[in-house]
This record gives C-alpha cells, sequence and structure tokens, in this order.
C-alpha cells in the first residue's frame, strides 16, 4: 500500500492544486493532508483613481491597468495571501471588526473552492483522501471540512482503509501565536488515548497528527518572542523544540506503525521512537512547491519512504 502525505499549505493555490493531484501522480492507495489549510494574511489592492497599489513582503506593486490584476491577485494566491479589493477611503473606515469578518469569510471562500476540487480530483482518480484542520484552521471551517463528499475529515476519528487504521487528530499546543486551534498538553494527551484505546491492532496504525513530537528531528523550529520578533542567537536565528510533549509520550506509549506531522515548517525530517517511524514532510507553499512523504507500506508490514518535492 502506497500512502502519500503533506500538510501546510496554507492557502497556497499553486501547492494545492498539487496536492490534489499528487495521488495519481505519485500512484499513491491514500492520500493524508495535516492540516493548515488557511492563509496567514489578507493583502488589500488599493484603488486611487485608476491606479492600484499592492504591498507584500516589503514590496509595493503599482498597478495602471485593470487586466492586469488577475496576474496580481494569482501571485498573492500562490503566496498564500487571499488578495482584497478595495478603495483607499473604505480601507481607512475599516475596524478591526470588519478586519476579522474579511478574513474570516475569505478563508472559508478559498477552503470551499479547495474541497470541491479535491473532491472532484480524488473521487474521479478512486484515491480516498483523509484530511485534518491544523493549528491555524478555525473551528468556524468544522461544519465545511465536515462536508465534502468524497474527502474525509478524520479529525477525533479512526478511519479504516485495507486494513490500516488511521488515527488523527487536529490543532496545535499553546504558542506565542495563539493560533485558533490550541489545546493544552493535558487535553491533547487524552485526545490521543481516547481513540488509541480503540485501536485494534497498532501494529498496523498510523497516527496522523499535526503537530509533531517533543524535542525531536521535526520540531526544531524559530524561537519567536512575545512580540512575534525571531529571537536571534548570535548572527543567527535561534531555535528550540516547539512541538508536543503529549504526542511524544503517545507515540512512546502506544508505539504505532507509523506517525505522520507538519505544523514546523523548516523541520522537514523523519525521526523514529522505539519502533515507529515519525515523519514531518515540512512545507514551502509559498514557492509553489509541494512537499511530501511516499511511504510504501509492504504485504509482510515492512515500510520504506521517500520525502518528496515538486
Amino acid at each position: 500500500m502506497k500512502i502519500f502525505y503533506a500538510g501546510d499549505l496554507h492557502a497556497g493555490e499553486t501547492a494545492f492544486r498539487k496536492f490534489t493531484n499528487a495521488g495519481t501522480f505519485y500512484k499513491a492507495d491514500l492520500v493524508i493532508n495535516g492540516g493548515d489549510f488557511t492563509g496567514k494574511q489578507v493583502v488589500p489592492i488599493v484603488k486611487n483613481g485608476d491606479v492600484y497599489t499592492c504591498r507584500y513582503y516589503g514590496s509595493t506593486v503599482k498597478i495602471k491597468k485593470a487586466n492586469e490584476i488577475p496576474d496580481l491577485e494569482r501571485n498573492l494566491r500562490d503566496a498564500g495571501f487571499y488578495p482584497f479589493i478595495i478603495s483607499e477611503d473604505k480601507l481607512n473606515k475599516l475596524t478591526e471588526d470588519d478586519a476579522e469578518q474579511i478574513i474570516k469569510e475569505k478563508q472559508i471562500e478559498v477552503l470551499k473552492q479547495w474541497l470541491e476540487l479535491a473532491d472532484e480530483r480524488f473521487k474521479a482518480a478512486g484515491i480516498p483522501c483523509i484530511l485534518i484542520p491544523g493549528s491555524m484552521d478555525d473551528f468556524y471551517l468544522d461544519d465545511l471540512l465536515n462536508s465534502a463528499s468524497y474527502v474525509q475529515n478524520g479529525d477525533g476519528k479512526i478511519i479504516e482503509y485495507n486494513g490500516y487504521e488511521i488515527l488523527s487528530i487536529g490543532g496545535g499546543i499553546p504558542s506565542v501565536f495563539h493560533y485558533p486551534r490550541e489545546f493544552s498538553e493535558e487535553d491533547l494527551a487524552q485526545k490521543i488515548h481516547d481513540l488509541a484505546v480503540e485501536v485494534k491492532n497498532m501494529d498496523k496504525c498510523i497516527f496522523n497528527i499535526h503537530i509533531p513530537p517533543y524535542d525531536t528531528d521535526l520540531d526544531q523550529g524559530t524561537v519567536y518572542d512575545e512580540e512575534l520578533k525571531p529571537v536571534l542567537d548570535g548572527d543567527a536565528l535561534a531555535t528550540a523544540p516547539s512541538g508536543s510533549k503529549a504526542v511524544r509520550e503517545a507515540i512512546e506509549k502506544y508505539q504505532p506503525l507509523l506517525s505522520l506531522h507538519g505544523h514546523v515548517h523548516e523541520s522537514r525530517g523523519v525521526t523514529i521512537l522505539g519502533r515507529t517511524i515519525c515523519m514531518n514532510a515540512g512545507t514551502d507553499y509559498d514557492q509553489g512547491m509541494l512537499r511530501g512523504a511516499l511511504i510504501d507500506i509492504s504485504s509482510d508490514g515492512k515500510l520504506s519512504y521517500t520525502l518528496t518535492a515538486g
């Protein structure tokens, strides 16, 4: 059985479209997504007379022809931003509540489009797809995630496929970013335990948990202070473990065959805890790159893998 895994696509349009074709491309039997579908920022395209101005990545882009806007919007979407055309007068009158409503509407709009595309492509290919919300995917998206007709939201469930049990839990743990879907270590441990005790055979169980196990090669992330500024260690960015102790303890206790994770974008890799092979596929969604992991489980239960990029 072949499994393709990826996550942390954060509204990156090209990366997601590649994901919906990845099952066919890699000849996978099952596709799993580890969450964080939503983008981090709405970027206004400000109309002032006949000129449109947009600021992102520290640069300013000015457009004087309306027919050039679709290209700008496409570039923003590929980078994981939500473009929003607005007049300068209306922009100056926006309140904080207005801004929150706009990003909510954009998240819902894009995720709805994505789920429709995923349903269409995975159904046509006859390849099951299991997904979960990440730490950035707010709870108001749950109804939408559950509404897909072919793709399955595995969050808080065990889904059986071809004799294997996929135990899935989305969300993260408390951080300086205060993401919408964060749980205490105690709550996360309980969530895992409540599902793990229902697993029939851990030898054929796959954990799909958004946040990686603590203090491994999978969770070494940049350190940020309370003002969300990167912390320096000399001339380099400081790094430290940012994964979950509850997840690590659960893996060490229950010893599933495989454990799939994301969340820490820069910590792509593989580590082994006991007999469990653990992976973080990493992400370069803002470059239009789809990073993933292709796992091959033989008929005798032996596992081989390749970290993919394309």
